[in-house]
Order: C-alpha cells, then sequence, then structure tokens
C-alpha cells in the first residue's frame, strides 16, 4: 500500500537524471548554480496547501520536532497526543525536551476533544492532533480547545497529505502542520517530510532546528538554536516536485473506491463503519468497520484472510505494533522517569481491539471492489450476524 510510490514512472525518473546531470545535488550549494529542486517544491507545496511557509525536511519526524520546538515547546510543558498513532509523534514531542500527554481517541479514529478537555492542565502547552489513516480530527472542537486555553496547535498530517477538513486543507488550522514523504505515505520521496506554517516566527526558528547554520544561509545573522542536520537533498526536492503533481489525482480515485465500499458494507449486519468528522474530507487511504466485539473483529479478519484480503485489526494485543501505546516503551519509559502516572487509554484500546481495517490503494478497479464487498458481505452474514 504505497499510493504515490506505486505511481513512480519516468518522470520521477527525469527529475532526479535532471539533478544528478547537474551535480548540485545538496539543496544550498553545488558545482555550479543549481536547479534548486527544494526551493521550489517548497514554494508549490505551500501554494498548493495555501499557506504561507513551507520547509521541506529530511522525515516527518523532523518536521514534527521543527514544528513543536518553533511553537515554543520545550523543557518542563506538556503536548496532549493520540494514544493511537505512529511512535514518531510522542517520541517527537520527547525530542523537544517535552512530555507526551497520552489522550483517548474517539469512534473517528482521531483524538477525543472531550477527553483532551479533561487533560488539559497547567503544563499543557500544546495539542497535537493525528489525522490518522487519512480521517481528519475534528479541527473545530480541538481549534476552540486550544484558543480557550491559549495553547499551540501542531497538526500531524503525515498519513493524510492533502486532505481536509471542512474545505481547509489539513495542516492549515493550527500554528504548523507535519507531513510525512515516507514511502507508505499517499506522495513520497522514499523519504522525507515537510512543515508547513503562516507564522512567520515559528518558520524562522524552524529553519534553525533543521540546520544547524540555516539562518547564516539565508543570511539572517547567527543561529538562535543548536540545531540538527534536518535538510532534504535535491534528489527528494525533485522527486517531490512530481509527486505533489500526483496527490489530488490519488485523492480522487481513492476517495471514490471507499466511497463505493464503505456504501456496500456499511449495509451489512454485525458492523459500524468508523465515523467521519467531514464526510467529503476523508483522504480515502482505507476503510475501517468495527465490530461489536474483539474477538468477532478477530473472526472476522481470519476469515477475510481466507478470502484473499489483507485485512487486519488495528490492535492485537498479542503482536506488537508501534502504533498502540503500550508498545512504545522508549515513551513508556520516558514517562515513568517524569513521575508521570501510566497511561490509561481503555476506549482506545477497545476501538482498536474491535477494528477490521483494509486499505484501498489507488489501483483498485470496479471489480476489485465488488470482490472485496461480497468478501465482506459472506463474512459479515456467515460470523458477524
Amino acid at each position: 500500500m504505497f499510493p504515490g510510490g506505486m505511481e513512480i514512472a519516468a518522470e520521477e525518473i527525469e527529475a532526479a537524471t535532471r539533478v544528478l546531470a547537474s551535480k548540485n545535488v545538496f539543496r544550498y550549494y553545488g558545482v555550479d548554480d543549481g536547479p534548486h529542486e527544494v526551493l521550489d517544491f517548497e514554494r508549490e507545496f505551500a501554494q498548493h496547501m495555501g499557506i504561507g511557509h513551507a520547509l521541506c525536511l529530511n522525515a516527518g519526524s523532523s518536521a514534527l520536532i521543527c514544528g513543536l520546538i518553533g511553537a515554543g515547546v520545550g523543557a518542563g510543558d506538556e503536548v496532549i497526543v493520540p494514544a493511537y498513532t505512529w511512535n514518531a509523534t510522542p517520541n517527537a514531542v520527547i525530542a523537544a525536551r517535552a512530555t507526551p500527554v497520552l489522550a483517548e481517541v474517539d469512534d473517528s479514529l482521531t483524538l477525543d476533544p472531550a477527553d483532551v478537555e479533561q487533560r488539559i492542565g497547567p503544563r499543557t502547552k500544546a495539542i497535537l492532533p493525528v489525522h490518522m489513516r487519512g480521517a481528519p480530527a475534528d479541527m473545530d472542537a480541538l481549534g476552540a480547545l486550544a484558543r480557550e486555553h491559549g495553547l499551540a496547535l501542531i497538526e500531524d498530517v503525515c498519513q493524510a497529505a492533502g486532505a481536509s477538513f471542512r474545505g481547509t486543507r489539513l495542516g492549515t488550522f493550527g500554528d504548523a502542520g507535519a507531513f510525512s514523504l515516507q514511502l507508505n505515505k499517499i506522495i513520497t520521496t522514499g523519504e522525507g517530510g515537510v512543515l508547513i506554517t503562516n507564522r512567520d516566527d515559528l518558520y524562522e526558528l524552524a529553519i534553525d532546528v533543521h540546520d544547524c547554520a540555516g539562518s547564516l544561509r539565508r543570511g539572517a545573522g547567527l543561529p538562535r538554536f543548536a540545531g540538527w542536520n534536518f535538510r532534504a537533498s535535491e534528489l527528494q526536492g525533485a522527486i517531490a516536485r512530481v509527486q505533489l503533481g500526483r496527490l489530488d489525482g490519488l485523492l480522487e480515485r481513492m476517495r471514490a473506491t471507499q466511497r463505493r465500499l464503505a456504501e456496500r458494507v456499511e449495509a451489512l449486519p454485525g458492523l459500524t463503519l468508523r465515523r467521519p468528522t467531514d464526510d467529503g474530507g476523508d483522504a480515502g487511504i482505507c476503510l475501517v468497520a468495527f465490530a461489536d466485539t474483539a474477538d468477532g473483529a478477530a473472526d472476522a479478519v481470519d476469515a477475510l484472510q481466507t478470502e484473499g484480503v489483507a485485512a487486519m485489526r488495528i490492535y492485537d494485543p498479542h503482536v506488537p505494533d508501534l502504533h498502540i501505546y503500550p508498545w512504545w516503551a522508549p515513551v513508556l519509559a520516558h514517562l515513568d522517569a517524569a513521575g508521570a502516572d501510566a497511561p490509561d487509554c481503555p476506549q482506545t484500546l477497545d476501538l482498536l481491539e474491535r477494528s477490521i481495517h483494509v486499505d484501498i490503494s489507488p489501483l483498485l478497479d470496479e471489480q476489485d471492489v465488488d470482490e472485496l464487498a461480497l468478501a465482506f458481505e459472506k463474512v459479515a452474514r456467515g460470523i458477524l450476524a
């Protein structure tokens, strides 16, 4: 399931060849005045997302770290994150020298605003919603909480590039948005990331965080932060520009397939579809349904796999998976060392244990959808009814 990766073709090869032929593979300088692919991608990505600044980086994790530090998160602060996300999200909070506070997800599989409100305390500095598996979090409710309590709002859009909430692109609601270009993501350069923001001060500090000589390179004086080397290369920039041109087409195809399959599955007994926070904003990269019980979901997944469907339960307590907080050993150790209470998110675990998840490839055609729907029907009526 590599939407952009499966689309790699002659255009990406030509872009990479163009950079190699120029001999200018480093974004800032080379053997002559190079093609400046990263700079061009940053401009194009910012325009595509309708935002002021974009900073291309070597990974989505780096984008999260830059966004958090750029927004003023630091030692002694707490950042609220969902208990269901790739472990890079809480890891980025720790890298910013803050402490992650784990909150429940609701049946959208994104942050539960009611639980977030209960977890806001005197040390809370930011809320970090994750638009998990392409689904937009409730940015109206989360944005209202951030404004009410004077908190930064950093969006993790790594799994939802191009998706939206009520007509506005994800990543543009808060102080910053972080995207991933890793192979499993919607568009890809193999590895890579992007930070977007409308805040000039956050952008300027993020430049220093991502490059220990960032300010000097921009002629803006000495660095204000002991930064890392999170820079992207010209090869990444060139491929990213091509992939960006594929984004809306990928979304259109996956969304159409998701809608057709959802219409068939939601009518079946024993299954409840993941609740959308926005009917048209989801990226369409998967379909998630819930069985009434964890055992029922496990049996349904086994039966779907027998039918040739690559289904999975998102959480199996016996199978390590770094998307779910019980398996975040370094994060749990950090919380223990900080004297924080052990995270307890039973609602999240219950939902994920009852989940039935199927990826939606942009390559699926109508026959594929019919076969998937038939497999779901056989399993629902034979096992879950």
